[in-house]
């Protein structure tokens, strides 16, 4: 009898001592399920962390992508306007240089014709003086004469008087074509009637 009990003793502990270590297994087996839960959760979280950090590092590449296309933009745009700028300039510079020049070549030019008329002038003034010289091959009176130059009337009244037309048939001033400025040809027939009348009558110049 007394050995039955011992048995029964003997199987009780050892149901309480397997209930323990079923409910330490389970506990452990539970904690093992909650950190495979807790690992799967962080993974999933670092995952998440690092595609955020991805969609931001690739933002990120494109707002520099962009801020260096549109500042190649603003330097390439920038160097073309000083290029513009300073093309302009000189084509300026060039065109003053050029417009110097040749002002310098007219004013050269113009002081150049300005001294070939002013010596054609005093050669023609000294031809003129020239011709009321005395001639050193005429013979000289003992009273030196004393000979004004003529003027342009003296010259013409002295042509009409030795002319055999008389003075009175050149036609009076008033009958003469005058000349009004007016027009594009008015002065031709006024021309026309000065050449006709020294023909006719054979007036100089």
């Amino acid at each position: 009898m007394q050995i039955i009990q011992d048995i029964h003793f003997v199987k009780t502990s050892i149901n309480l001592e397997l209930g323990k270590i079923d409910a330490k297994l389970t506990e452990i087996t539970l904690d093992i399920n909650g950190m495979k839960k807790n690992n799967k959760h962080s993974a999933e979280l670092n995952k998440s962390k690092i595609a955020k950090l991805e969609l931001i590092s690739n933002k990120c590449d494109r707002i520099e992508s962009k801020y260096q296309v549109q500042y190649n933009e603003m330097e390439d745009h920038s160097t073309k306007n000083i290029n513009d700028q300073l093309r302009i300039l000189k084509n300026h510079v060039l065109t003053v240089v050029d417009n110097t020049n040749q002002f310098a070549i007219n004013l050269a030019r113009s002081d150049s014709e300005r001294q070939t008329l002013k010596d054609e002038i005093l050669a023609h003034v000294e031809r003129i003086n020239n011709s009321y010289e005395p001639n050193p091959h005429m013979p000289r009176h003992s009273t030196p004469l004393t000979k004004e130059k003529p003027s342009v009337k003296g010259i013409l009244n002295a042509f009409l008087g030795e002319s055999s037309i008389s003075a009175k048939d050149i036609p009076k001033l008033e009958e003469w074509t005058t000349f009004s400025g007016e027009g594009e040809y008015n002065h031709i027939e006024f021309i026309r009637t000065i050449d006709m009348l020294q023909e006719d009558f054979n007036i100089p110049d």
